[in-house]
């Protein structure tokens, strides 16, 4: 059951169905980002992650894999749907939901995007 950063490494990024939903959801998302409106905040470099997203080189390669292994709620929802002896269940317990989700949501960090903090 993925629960430390090894066990999310072995049964979320190195799961070759994972880092497959991973990079389509980060595709579908990318196709999301080109169509935004210009006065969203970090858009260039948001549209900028897009393009490289839409036009990637190794397909071979976990991609991003890790950065949505490491979101709380994919993370959580592998280690309870993780099987001993089964080693695509973790990652088939993560809904495509889940992982849309946290790609939208991790979309400015992998970005470059600084976060915007209230003003005082």
């Amino acid at each position: 059951m993925p629960s430390t950063l090894l066990d999310e490494h072995n049964h979320l990024v190195q799961n070759s169905a994972f880092a497959a939903r991973v990079r389509t959801a980060f595709t579908r998302v990318a196709r999301e980002v080109l169509q935004e409106d210009p006065a969203t905040p970090g858009h260039p470099l948001r549209v900028s992650l897009a393009r490289t997203v839409l036009n990637p080189g190794d397909f071979s390669a976990p991609g991003l894999a890790p950065v949505i292994a490491a979101d709380p709620g994919v993370s959580s929802a592998a280690a309870a749907g993780s099987v001993e002896g089964q080693p695509d269940s973790a990652q088939a317990a993560v809904t495509d939901e889940q992982i849309l989700t946290a790609v939208r949501d991790a979309w400015n960090l992998t970005a470059g995007v600084a976060p915007e903090f209230p003003t005082p």
